[in-house]
């Protein structure tokens, strides 16, 4: 592990531990646009300690983070966080949710870290040297039929419903083993990285909620392509298939294309 991923862990870690103190507590709910699109106290004080540590020990590069928005350094590195990923299950008390940084240079995922606190488990990885979860190198899973496959599905908040259900829907009808919508995209991706998963669809959520994950997928050995199948352009491309193998992915395609 490099220095570098060791700080970026540092910081997600300060933030898991904001995120015990206020797990299970009834916090006020801030709206941002959308019933389900909201923020609360434990948002904003994750992200002060993440930065805290990111700042001090990144002080050239630039921050975009959910809540406090862009921090403009005029650096070719910019840190992509979610402080908490997952705040609708954070606010039900579902232990489901983590905290996303990826560290990108122009429009390449470098590194990035992933933590759940509540499992106290930490993925991360970096370009070209494998996904890790605590110290051990991770792969994904070599299952072939989609009838053993669990599929994720992510979108943005404001997708109209009746598009998402019709989607969600083709996947069900394609007798997959479970589809799964679990509004907290960063932790399906490490799912994905441990063979637990077959395949994630992700389906224009926001940059900071899938970035991290992107990187750590792709280095346990996931195949990640636009919805066309073809290689993205830019790691910041929000739509787009990541699946184990290549037999699961071409299978999800076709599914995918009749949208």
């Amino acid at each position: 592990m490099t220095q570098q991923i060791q700080k970026i862990i540092n910081s997600a870690k300060s933030g898991g531990r904001v995120l015990k103190k206020y797990f299970g507590q009834n916090l006020k709910q801030i709206n941002k646009g959308t019933a389900a699109n909201f923020f609360t106290q434990a948002d904003i004080d994750s992200e002060k300690a993440v930065l805290k540590v990111l700042i001090k020990e990144f002080p050239d590069y630039n921050i975009f983070s959910e809540e406090c928005g862009l921090i403009d350094k005029k650096s070719d590195y910019i840190f992509i966080i979610d402080p908490l990923d997952g705040t609708n299950n954070f606010a039900l008390n579902i232990p489901n949710f983590a905290i996303n940084i990826a560290l990108l240079q122009k429009d390449q995922i470098i590194a990035s870290v992933i933590h759940h606190p509540i499992l106290d488990k930490t993925y991360y990885a970096q370009k070209g040297k494998g996904a890790y979860l605590d110290g051990v190198r991770l792969k994904t899973n070599n299952t072939r039929h989609l009838s053993q496959a669990t599929v994720c599905y992510s979108c943005a908040y404001n997708d109209p419903k009746n598009i998402v259900a019709a989607q969600m829907g083709s996947l069900t009808r394609a007798n997959l083993k479970r589809v799964l919508s679990n509004w907290a995209p960063a932790y399906d991706f490490c799912l994905l990285a441990l063979g637990k998963l077959e395949a994630i669809v992700n389906n224009d959520n926001e940059i900071y909620d899938f970035l991290a994950g992107k990187l750590i997928a792709r280095e346990a050995g996931a195949v990640i392509t636009d919805f066309n199948g073809n290689q993205e352009k830019s790691d910041k491309n929000s739509k787009f298939l990541a699946s184990s193998n290549t037999t699961i992915h071409k299978q999800l395609l076709k599914i995918i294309n009749k949208w």
